[in-house]
């Protein structure tokens, strides 16, 4: 990922504020979501929901994403069903820049989707962001791609069964 998507995913970082996604009713679950900051699920909190994520079955369902930079080359984003206290992690996206994306081997390089396209097809959305603030985020992701691995779909089973799956938008 360029220094510009870093910079700012880094500065959008404290303009979004996550509730949490654990419930506060067992106290272990109460120690959980007060983790300190440095742990691996802090700084998740450039917040973009998007459909078409579940293939065919399902396209309006949204996918909550919730994204961090890990590094100069790699940004990550957990997938939710929802953006309530409660959500479930129903998947995970990596983004990686054009540069690393044309690395890939032939074969792996299909499984990723370039955002210039994907953005316009998913209808993403980036809340409480001004329309200025999520242009310009949106502008620096275009020239990347991502690969979103969709753990299960909680409307069609309460518990996570099935196979992951990769999305591939057509």
């Amino acid at each position: 990922m360029n220094r510009t998507i870093v910079s700012a995913l880094f500065l959008l970082s404290g303009a979004l504020v996550y509730a949490g996604i654990l419930s506060s009713r067992t106290a272990v679950a109460q120690s959980m979501s007060s983790a300190p900051v440095g742990v691996p699920n802090s700084g998740y909190t450039l917040h973009i929901d998007a459909d078409q994520h579940f293939g065919d079955g399902d396209p309006g369902k949204i996918a909550h994403h919730w994204c961090k930079a890990v590094s100069s080359t790699l940004s990550e984003c957990q997938l939710y069903d929802s953006d309530a206290p409660n959500a479930r992690l129903i998947g995970v996206e990596t983004i990686i820049p054009t540069a690393v994306w044309r690395t890939l081997p032939a074969s792996e390089q299909p499984l990723w989707h370039y955002h210039k396209t994907e953005l316009k097809k998913i209808h993403a959305t980036l809340p409480g962001m001004s329309q200025a603030d999520a242009a310009k985020v949106i502008s620096q992701i275009e020239d990347t791609y991502g690969k979103v691995w969709i753990l299960w779909n909680p409307d069609r089973s309460e518990a996570p069964v099935g196979q992951p799956s990769i999305t591939i938008l057509k």
